[in-house]
């Protein structure tokens, strides 16, 4: 079994990168938890407002939907590539029964139609579980 200064001396004289886990280390996974994933996937000429986003409909789909935490990612260009997408919103909620729920609320209505002002872009959704 490898100690930590070993690792550590081995990780600092190595030339590339390694990651050592022993069974001992690794910790049961917290309860597993439901997320609503909305991708926007880029394309040329693609309008996306990301203050707007932000400042308005963030916190509109925040206060709708109820989840515990969202974690916003926008994408960026690699090098001369565009970002394949504008935007991801990864909305965690404690359980799948949170988000039906969520879904399940009349003013998701008003949450889908604020969509036209700030994108011209056709999210798509995806449901997720974390391990």
């Amino acid at each position: 079994m490898l100690s930590r200064r070993d690792l550590m001396w081995g990780a600092a004289t190595s030339i590339g990168a390694m990651t050592v886990i022993s069974s001992e280390t690794v910790e049961a996974a917290p309860e597993p938890t439901m997320s609503l994933n909305v991708i926007y996937p880029n394309h040329d000429g693609a309008r996306f407002d990301t203050s707007y986003y932000r400042s308005t409909h963030i916190p509109l789909a925040m206060k709708v939907m109820k989840a515990a935490s969202v974690v916003l990612i926008e994408g960026m260009p690699m090098g001369s590539s565009p970002a394949p997408y504008a935007m991801i919103a990864h909305f965690q909620f404690a359980s799948a029964e949170a988000v039906n729920i969520a879904l399940a609320n009349p003013a998701m209505a008003e949450v889908r139609t604020d969509v036209a002002q700030f994108t011209d872009i056709k999210p798509t959704v995806m449901l997720g579980k974390s391990l």
